[in-house]
């Protein structure tokens, strides 16, 4: 009661996983994320898209914690790719250290800690799905498409591959030096009157 008397907020939770809880909070900012991922893809129907995705905001919170708690089973932590893909993102934005990056998040009214472990998150749960979904976890190609789709802009990676790279041999020419006599008709007697073959020549 003086904790509630004193003013202190409790999180209240929305679904438990196992061991771990899905506040409401995070249910929230998942609600938050949605909208601004659909008017990023649809703004003029943005209100319909977010209509239909959102009854599938809390499935996949607990379809993240249950790969979450499979990927820390397989002892993965995201540490090393967490750092690469925080440093890529400095470079990116031209910022001078990571202590910039934080500040450029804090002036946006990200928290930077909630940030880091969002990425956190999204990298195991690549991995997990990369390693364990084809042979080892029971989970259908819906289930994953489903997944895939829920979260398809937190795991949109800002490398990209340039169409120049991309060689593609051309169709090869019709052969030009070929006799017209034989583009016309392929299937032509060679001996047909009209044409100076060397055996018919022997052969007089």
């Amino acid at each position: 009661l003086s904790a509630f008397a004193a003013g202190q907020v409790i999180e209240e939770v929305v679904a438990r996983v196992n061991s771990q809880i899905i506040t409401l909070s995070e249910f929230q900012r998942s609600k938050d994320q949605l909208k601004d991922d659909v008017k990023q893809q649809d703004a003029a129907n943005a209100d319909k898209l977010f209509s239909q995705r959102e009854k599938g905001i809390l499935g996949d919170l607990i379809d993240q914690q249950l790969l979450l708690e499979k990927g820390k089973d397989l002892g993965i932590t995201g540490d090393t790719d967490l750092i690469k893909r925080l440093d890529q993102m400095r470079k990116d934005m031209k910022l001078e250290t990571m202590e910039d990056l934080e500040k450029a998040a804090t002036a946006q009214g990200i928290s930077y800690e909630d940030f880091k472990q969002n990425m956190r998150n999204q990298i195991i749960t690549q991995k997990v799905i990369g390693e364990e979904v084809g042979s080892h976890l029971s989970i259908t190609t819906d289930e994953q498409q489903k997944f895939y789709d829920g979260h398809k802009s937190e795991m949109e990676q800002p490398e990209s591959i340039k169409l120049s790279e991309i060689l593609i041999a051309p169709e090869k020419p019709a052969d030009k030096t070929a006799p017209a006599k034989a583009r016309e008709d392929p299937s032509a007697d060679p001996n047909a009157a009209g044409v100076d073959n060397p055996k018919n020549q022997a052969a007089n």
